[in-house]
């Protein structure tokens, strides 16, 4: 939503899903945020031990 420079209303046009849903997806990302990017780390070494080269996606 944020890297497609989308509204809440315009990601839940987009996907399909009520709005609540995506409220409710934004306060997860924003209280877990350290398990988001822990998971993305290693997601990101495991690919790379895989041979797939990942480029940076850290978002401001």
């Amino acid at each position: 939503m944020i890297a497609n420079q989308m509204s809440p209303e315009q990601a839940a046009d987009n996907w399909d899903l009520p709005l609540p849903a995506i409220y409710e997806a934004i306060r997860y990302c924003e209280t877990h945020q350290e398990l988001l990017k822990l998971e993305a780390d290693e997601e990101r070494y495991r690919l790379e031990e895989k041979g797939v080269a990942i480029e940076s996606t850290n978002a401001a």
